[in-house]
């Protein structure tokens, strides 16, 4: 019971945010499928800057899917996660970062570090 409770309480702190980080969650358009196996990914970008600050890679993830990301998922490691940042989600069939085939979604304007609440919903493209 108490292995159990932990587990819960590590479960819920990763998906809120902290100050430090942005939160939310990743849900599906009606009428998308999904094959199986692959990988959703959840990018912070810097508005104008195409590198990704952040990414962060669920494999096989459950939708809604709900979301922190933050410092430790940071491209470069020791890099501040200063926004604002541009957020997109975005599901790879193959598991490949660089396959874009997908659904993919993306919050319409730019959110500063600490919003909770995101919502962002895959579409087929």
């Amino acid at each position: 019971m108490i292995l159990k409770t932990l587990f819960a309480l590590l479960f819920v702190a990763q998906v809120h945010a902290t100050p430090s980080e942005i939160s939310g969650e990743v849900t599906l358009a009606k009428g998308v499928a999904l094959k199986p196996g692959g990988v959703l990914f959840v990018i912070a970008k810097n508005p104008g800057v195409a590198m990704p600050a952040a990414v962060l890679r669920i494999p096989e993830p459950k939708f809604p899917y709900k979301f922190a990301i933050g410092a430790k998922n940071a491209m470069a490691p020791g890099t501040p996660f200063d926004g604002p940042f541009n957020i997109s989600a975005r599901y790879s069939p193959t598991g490949d970062a660089m396959d874009k085939s997908g659904p993919e979604g993306a919050e319409a304007k730019p959110v500063t570090v600490g919003t909770s609440n995101l919502k962002i919903e895959l579409k087929a493209k």
